[in-house]
């Protein structure tokens, strides 16, 4: 067997494998929602938001991807439903989707997941459970789109959360970034924020829209405009702290406009040469994101003494994987908002 066909061999091992098949460790979560559903409300209104830590998930909708599905070992980046999450204390969303026959459907990459109408239906019911929570949802086309498609996305959000969206109007006026609290989101009644990519210009009805008239009509913002988010792609744990590091102390270099995601994220890699095709042939390494969840999780006080170690830094947004692993490091970064001075 030449290289070549050692690769394509890893690569099949590897990425065909089923989600049922390799999602086998326990999860440490033993109650969903507890003291965790309600927790923005409770944070100190003066508190900017800014400067709230928010536990977020990493393609929070792939848990919608049935686990029978080829490759599905490999998107699988979530083990609960987004209702779940949001109980489970996360306030930031990472939902990947993309066009199927006549319907919008949750993804991640080439794997398909269930309808996105459904994902936006468990946030309304949470918010309608939780009405003063505030949820940053952030939609990302994972393939090229119609128009109609890009439409009918935003048309579903829209239609949906309607008057409890952040407007441009808003944008405008309140809610600026620099200085907008929490008390100001709750005495407005507003507690959905969407953030989009610019592949969701169209034309449709010999009208262009681009990204500032989708803004007026859909109420949904570029996401730079008001995020800053990297994807760091490692497996190595000490590589992925460095980066974050790196990339947070980077940004505040500079005026604080700008909400801040820190992906702390493992990612699986294709081999690179001889050695890693053999690990990957023979089990030793993996494809599937929840391969790097015991490297991650399995001493919870790393990422806990990280943050805790740097307090003058603002973490803001802390996007994870299988945040079922890690119920105490979501409590933690929750506690920090009621520790922290404003």
């Amino acid at each position: 067997m030449n290289a070549a066909d050692c690769l394509s061999s890893a690569l099949a091992l590897n990425c065909c494998q089923f989600a049922f098949l390799t999602q086998k460790k326990k999860s440490s979560c033993q109650c969903i929602g507890s003291n965790k559903n309600d927790w923005i409300s409770k944070v100190d209104a003066n508190k900017k938001l800014r400067d709230v830590v928010i536990p977020g998930t990493h393609n929070s909708a792939s848990s919608t991807i049935s686990k029978w599905s080829l490759f599905s070992g490999v998107a699988v980046c979530q083990n609960l439903t987004v209702y779940q999450q949001l109980n489970e204390g996360a306030r930031y969303l990472d939902v990947r989707v993309c066009g199927h026959n006549n319907d919008i459907v949750t993804c991640h990459g080439i794997v398909k997941g269930g309808k996105l109408a459904d994902v936006v239906d468990e946030v309304k019911v949470f918010l309608r459970d939780n009405p003063k929570e505030f949820i940053i949802f952030e939609i990302k086309d994972e393939a090229p789109m119609t128009s109609s498609q890009k439409h009918q996305v935003l048309h579903l959000i829209q239609s949906t959360f309607g008057e409890r969206m952040i407007t441009y109007v808003d944008l405008q006026t309140w809610f600026q970034l620099k200085q907008v609290t929490i008390g100001d989101i709750r005495r407005r009644q507003k507690n959905v924020l969407i953030l989009i990519h610019n592949s969701f210009c169209f034309h449709r009805e010999g009208i262009s829209y681009n990204m500032n008239m989708v803004a007026k009509e859909f109420s949904c913002f570029h996401n730079s405009t008001l995020l800053h988010d990297k994807w760091h792609n490692t497996t190595n744990l000490g590589d992925l702290l460095d980066r974050n590091l790196t990339h947070l102390r980077h940004l505040s270099r500079y005026g604080r406009d700008h909400m801040i995601c820190n992906q702390l994220v493992l990612t699986p890699q294709p081999p690179s040469n001889m050695l890693d095709t053999v690990c990957l042939l023979f089990g030793l390494k993996s494809l599937q994101p929840i391969s790097l969840v015991k490297q991650l999780y399995q001493k919870e006080d790393v990422l806990h003494y990280f943050i805790r170690d740097r307090p003058g830094l603002h973490w803001n947004i802390v996007s994870l994987d299988f945040i079922d692993f890690c119920p105490q490091f979501i409590n933690f970064l929750i506690e920090i908002n009621s520790s922290r001075s404003n």
